[in-house]
């Protein structure tokens, strides 16, 4: 194995039999987050009772597992092979995925909401998906996949799994919070840049807390008064 360390990202790339590839580690801690989707939406199949925002949030896992695989292979491994624009297919993805947890949140709140808070909150949660995918395809912006994450984790999801757990002490909206907590964690070592070195930087820290996060949302759907493992 040979080193690459000229590259200018932020791992070294490396050479493995004469095949480069590239940031190794926070390409492996990305496919890490796609694994721990695909167990979690593996394991919630056999959930009863198949509820709405059960499928909802299958969908969740499994868009977010394509997602992080497209990254971690699209936008770290091979980077230097492919041209930009196929990132944009793992972003959209993510986005969906977001929405869809969301919605799983909107969905299972119902026996706490009024229907019009309902319908407003759907609304909302689609109207806010539409204009920013509109606004990523025409900028390519990444930040924008960020707020999408942020309106939907933080202002939908937090917020109802919060006055759930308030209305109903139920302990899926406790996971769940305890899930989106660990997504702060990897935004603000991201943010801080917070590494151990070059081999893990703050990319691994954040994927590894992600990995936390995806586990927690599942614990939250089996332990949900609506999600009970079969």
């Amino acid at each position: 194995m040979e080193v690459i360390d000229t590259t200018g990202n932020f791992q070294p790339d490396i050479s493995l039999y004469g095949f480069r590839i590239g940031e190794p580690v926070i390409t492996l801690t990305a496919l890490l987050i796609s694994i721990v989707c695909g167990y979690c939406w593996w394991r919630l199949r056999s959930a009863q009772p198949d509820t709405d925002a059960l499928r909802l949030t299958r969908v969740f896992f499994m868009l977010m597992g394509i997602s992080t695989l497209i990254g971690g292979l699209v936008g770290h491994a091979f980077l230097y092979l492919l041209p930009f624009g196929f990132k944009i297919p793992g972003w959209l993805l993510g986005m969906v995925s977001a929405s869809a947890l969301a919605q799983a949140s909107i969905v299972r709140s119902s026996d706490i909401l009024k229907r019009n808070m309902k319908r407003f909150l759907t609304w909302l949660n689609v109207g806010a998906f539409a204009v920013l995918f509109l606004l990523l395809i025409s900028t390519l912006w990444f930040p924008i996949v960020e707020i999408h994450s942020a309106f939907a984790m933080v202002l939908i999801v937090t917020t109802l799994e919060a006055y759930r757990l308030k209305r109903l002490n139920d302990p899926g909206s406790r996971y769940i919070l305890y899930g989106i907590l660990l997504a702060v964690a990897a935004v603000l070592v991201h943010i801080l840049k917070w590494s151990f070195g070059e081999w893990f930087t703050f990319f691994d820290i954040g994927h590894v807390f992600l990995c936390g996060t995806m586990w927690m949302i599942m614990r939250g759907a089996e332990a949900s008064g609506d999600f009970r493992a079969a």
